[in-house]
């Protein structure tokens, strides 16, 4: 009887170990229910008195990816394989999370590693195949993207290139094909590198359009790039083309080579080429040309009426635009230093919860260990107490 006592006494749990088990069976009843959050919350406490429980931590990975929380999900399937007690059932919960955040080619080492052992592992092969596919689906999208690229750039190399009399008809396939039906009509029209020579005659010489660009200042000046094409913002697309094709013709370091400057001048050549390329940004920068000509117009019939200026109106006009175009720009780096610092200071603050998170997980577990510990022997030393009790 008294030996018998003792085994019962000594296989007794612990009540840590009944109220882990309880939490538990209430979670794996809300998962079955498909209340994952209820889930959640369970396998949570039941692993707030034992952290380390490798199928607590499966489970609740389980919950978390069915509730679409695939970070946390991952986090507790990682915890899980590194604990290293639920072999396959712990790579499953890996692979799963790993798929779920489309991280392809990781949840597919995974789930090769489960079907190294178990060949006919349903969700491994499905898993595995599913990931495959779709891996194989990303690299054919990125190959698209990158021979789409590569024939943008070669269209853009071309427009740089100088050419003969069909050059504006190479990029327009339709165009060049009726070109000998065509030809007797285009005859008595100016041709397009007639145009472009003409621009390029209206431009003057390559010094003194490098000396205009990069003038002091001509950083700021050059946020217009009208003024950076030299033409009036209401040109038309063609005529704005045509400048840029002489001007960059003009200032091609190629043909500049014992000017130092040119390749820079070039470049806001090409920048401008780019803020009008767009028909929206080529909206709003002509919105802003109108904008300062109205206030260049008021400035100067102020000034004048109060006898203070012998400048023109155009004179007035050109330093309003250039001062609405600077002004806009400050304000645009403005924000951008705002939202950079307003960046920086959630990233810091997500880094200080997660290392608080990470030192108050540290705590815990060191605490409950010591708990464990002391809680054990003072069960032992009761356990002799009594021993000695029903000795005397």
């Amino acid at each position: 009887f008294f030996f018998r006592r003792i085994t019962a006494t000594m296989s007794e749990p612990a009540d840590w170990e009944v109220q882990r088990d309880e939490a538990k069976a209430a979670g794996d009843a809300a998962f079955r229910a498909k209340n994952f959050a209820h889930a959640i919350e369970s396998y949570t406490l039941a692993l707030s008195v034992d952290p380390d429980n490798a199928k607590l931590l499966s489970n609740r990975s389980a919950a978390y990816l069915a509730k679409n929380e695939k970070s946390n999900a991952l986090h507790d399937a990682q915890k899980c394989v590194e604990i290293g007690t639920m072999g396959n059932k712990g790579y499953s919960r890996l692979a799963a999370a790993l798929q779920a955040l489309s991280r392809w080619q990781a949840a597919m080492n995974e789930w090769k590693r489960i079907l190294k052992t178990e060949s006919q592992h349903a969700a491994a092969l499905k898993g595995f195949a599913d990931c495959d596919a779709a891996l194989k689906a990303e690299r054919e999208k990125d190959e698209a993207e990158r021979e789409e690229r590569e024939l943008e750039e070669k269209a853009d190399n071309d427009e740089n290139e100088e050419g003969d009399e069909l050059d504006d008809f190479f990029n327009d396939v339709e165009e060049a094909t009726e070109a000998v039906v065509k030809q007797k009509q285009e005859e008595s029209k100016p041709k397009p590198t007639e145009a472009i020579k003409h621009h390029k005659k209206d431009l003057g010489t390559a010094d003194e359009q490098i000396d205009r660009l990069l003038a002091p200042n001509h950083k700021w000046r050059n946020l217009n790039p009208f003024f950076v094409l030299d033409i009036h913002h209401s040109a038309t697309d063609d005529d704005i083309s045509k400048r840029y094709k002489a001007l960059s013709l003009l200032l091609h370091p190629d043909k500049n080579q014992g000017n130092p400057k040119a390749q820079e001048a070039f470049d806001e050549v090409l920048k401008a080429k780019a803020a009008l390329g767009d028909e929206s940004k080529a909206n709003y920068v002509r919105l802003l040309v109108e904008e300062g000509l109205k206030q260049g117009k008021v400035d100067w019939e102020e000034a004048t009426q109060q006898e203070q200026t012998d400048s023109t109106v155009d004179e007035f006009q050109s330093k309003a635009v250039h001062r609405i175009f600077a002004q806009f720009e400050y304000r645009r780096k403005e924000a951008e230093e705002l939202r950079r610092k307003n960046e920086q200071k959630i990233q810091e603050n997500e880094d200080a919860e997660l290392n608080k998170e990470r030192d108050s997980r540290k705590f815990d577990k060191s605490w409950r260990k010591e708990e464990r510990v002391d809680k054990r022997i003072g069960n032992w030393r009761d356990f002799q107490k009594k021993k000695k009790k029903k000795a005397s």
